[in-house]
């Protein structure tokens, strides 16, 4: 039994099967039952053979034995301990900042396209409706988005719950990195645009006359559930 190691025995092992002309297990890490098993293929693999003469241990089977000591005692856990613990309780959904959720985990997300003319106005609808921002790969490029928060082939592939596209045509590249969202909605003014074809839902129209009508919505909506709840 040697060490499978540069340093350790490796090669004086290959050396002494040679001389006696046995075939040795070479990086064997669990011996059992007449079996051993070594690691081949870049430690990727296992392989199984009967034990033979001559085992070369893998090299963390081979560490020197220090000179610390261990015992091992018998403890008795106490019953009361169980019953001191508290109950979990569930404080309910936590409130998250969508500007700070990535990209690949944003369950809800709107993009903006070249089809947006007020970013401010886009910006706005965005915190109104609670969404994670994204962007085409033009608007990336003209420098209204960071260019991490780009979707597409060529930016984040995304798995968004609701994916909302603002202005957006749909390129080849983005309508891949949007393949696994659930529903997706387009605002777009043409009707026969890439986007409009893959959305589950469209509406037709100026997208700053839109994003104006939703911020309006919402805070008619928030507004209202403030009164009944009053």
């Amino acid at each position: 039994l040697l060490p499978d190691s540069r340093t350790g025995g490796g090669e004086l092992g290959r050396r002494l099967g040679a001389a006696l002309g046995e075939r040795p297990a070479t990086r064997v890490w669990q011996v059992k039952d007449g079996q051993c098993i070594g690691r081949a293929g870049a430690g990727q693999q296992d392989l199984q053979r009967t034990v033979p003469r001559l085992i070369l241990a893998a090299a963390e089977c081979a560490e020197p034995v220090s000179e610390t000591r261990h015992e091992a005692l018998p403890v008795e856990l106490s019953t009361s301990v169980a019953r001191s613990l508290p109950r979990i309780e569930d404080l309910g959904s936590v409130a998250v900042d969508p500007a700070t959720i990535a990209m690949a985990e944003a369950e809800f997300i709107v993009s903006g396209g070249n089809g947006v003319k007020d970013w401010d106005l886009y910006h706005k609808a965005t915190a109104a409706l609670g969404a994670t921002e994204g962007a085409s790969r033009v608007a990336v490029d003209d420098g209204f988005m960071p260019r991490n928060r780009q979707v597409g082939a060529t930016g984040t592939w995304v798995t968004a719950r609701v994916y909302v596209a603002v202005g957006i045509s749909g390129a080849i590249q983005h309508l891949q990195g949007i393949g696994a969202c659930d529903k997706v909605v387009a605002i777009n003014m043409d009707p026969g645009c890439d986007m409009i074809k893959r959305a589950d839902l469209s509406v037709i129209g100026d997208s700053s006359a839109i994003l104006k009508a939703l911020i309006e919505a919402v805070d008619n909506y928030r507004s209202g559930g403030q009164r009944d709840a009053a």
